[in-house]
């Protein structure tokens, strides 16, 4: 269980760290994501391998989205080398307009492959995965704990009345907390499900630490004060009750009491006084009309160079280089697109964002089909819905351009893409 819960403490760790989000510091995690891999496959892990012998596809994929960065550093595409390295004198230029930008780009995703390669490991026997989720959510519950303290205390380093959970943005925290209540939703209805007979009491003593840790990630959600955050997590945990419904119709005790106590945790926030929240939803328009601007310009970008994109990382170079004088008050201070979908085609392009939206696509699909059955098919659920807090919150922030969250759903995507595909556990 210790060597399981190696990788999500390593992630956690990277979260109350500012989410790894500076280069240096990017580049360690990266380092100890390949270490880990290594170590793993010094142990029995290894022998998983041959379980996940059908991974050529997204390989396949993972390799063009690989290639067309480093294609990128070259100056042959259509139109050429980027105009600006002309304007500044040198030769031969390239596609991308930020080689060092892109060249930690590319580093940062062979460290979000060395994630998902053991997250997949530890998903190849069913024992192992769910024994991963549940040290997720244990471990989730103490990093709540610790960003609940840190908050309350006020020896949260970020400024501003909401928390952060570490990071320099409330809204990256509310998407790693959305993650966190929608697992911790299912080890719920996983635990009341298995005592099924055993009466209110031991049934609630049997839960207590699911219980918990949803309690406490749920309330650092809503202190987050994202409005996105909670919406995508309302859909994934919606997602998560009705699915569980359709597939196992005894658990309806279970989702019932799940349901109610996720609302009950809401109720005695939100009436408590959480002003914060409810001034944050009376701002939404204005809010939108900020991210709608910065959409138009950075959507006018991507047509500009719609096949190889500006180069992974260049956000910055582009939206100083695209700045107007009217739009400078509200660009200014951006340093992502605030969608992840158009940062992807904006920086990669068509070439670049089509490879990598369809392995994602391809190993949620591929989950979903294998979720009909078996051991822990709870948690599997669980794993695809909190992959949809990540896709709902990314229409409208940037949460995956931190490197800890990106590592974090990579090792997440790689569980659920393992989960269960041995024989053994």
């Amino acid at each position: 269980m210790a060597g399981l819960a190696a990788a999500p403490a390593l992630l956690t760790v990277a979260h109350l760290l500012f989410g790894a989000n500076q280069p240096a510091a990017a580049a360690w995690l990266t380092a100890a994501l390949g270490l880990a891999l290594l170590i793993a496959l010094a142990t029995p892990l290894r022998r998983s391998l041959d379980a996940l012998g059908g991974a050529a596809v997204p390989a396949v994929l993972f390799g063009v989205v690989i290639a067309t960065a480093l294609w990128s550093l070259t100056p042959w595409g259509p139109g050429g080398a980027q105009p600006a390295w002309s304007w500044a004198g040198v030769a031969p230029g390239s596609l991308t307009i930020d080689r060092s930008a892109t060249q930690l780009e590319i580093v940062k995703l062979l460290g979000l492959a060395c994630a998902f390669g053991l997250g997949a490991l530890q998903g190849v026997r069913r024992d192992r995965a769910q024994a991963t989720v549940e040290a997720i959510v244990w471990i989730g519950g103490a990093y709540a704990a610790i960003s609940l303290i840190s908050f309350l205390s006020g020896a949260q380093v970020a400024t501003g009345d909401r928390l952060t959970g570490g990071f320099l943005s409330a809204n990256s925290g509310g998407t790693v907390f959305g993650i966190l209540t929608v697992l911790g939703l299912a080890l719920f209805l996983r635990a009341w499900s298995r005592t099924e007979g055993l009466g209110a009491t031991r049934r609630m003593t049997a839960s207590a630490v699911s219980i918990a840790c949803l309690s406490l990630t749920a309330v650092c959600l809503i202190l987050t004060a994202s409005r996105m955050a909670l919406v995508a997590t309302l859909f994934a945990s919606g997602g998560l009750l009705l699915w569980t419904l359709a597939t196992r119709k005894r658990d309806r005790g279970a989702i019932a009491v799940g349901g109610g106590l996720l609302i009950a945790v809401a109720g005695v926030l939100l009436a408590g006084g959480n002003d914060l929240l409810w001034s944050r939803l009376a701002a939404t328009e204005s809010g939108m009309d900020v991210r709608g601007q910065l959409f138009a310009v950075h959507w006018s970008a991507f047509t500009a160079s719609p096949v190889f994109g500006w180069g992974l990382g260049s956000f910055d170079a582009v939206n100083l280089q695209r700045m107007t004088a009217e739009t400078a008050p509200q660009l200014w201070s951006m340093r992502a697109t605030h969608n992840v979908y158009l940062q992807w085609l904006e920086e990669a392009g068509l070439v670049g964002a089509a490879p990598m939206f369809l392995l994602i696509g391809w190993i949620l699909v591929g989950a979903t089909l294998r979720s009909g059955g078996g051991r822990g098919q709870t948690l599997m659920i669980g794993l695809i819905c909190a992959s949809g807090v990540v896709l709902i919150h990314g229409l409208t922030d940037f949460a995956l351009q931190v490197p800890s969250i990106a590592a974090f759903w990579s090792f997440l995507l790689g569980l659920q893409y393992g989960f269960g595909r041995g024989s053994g556990g």
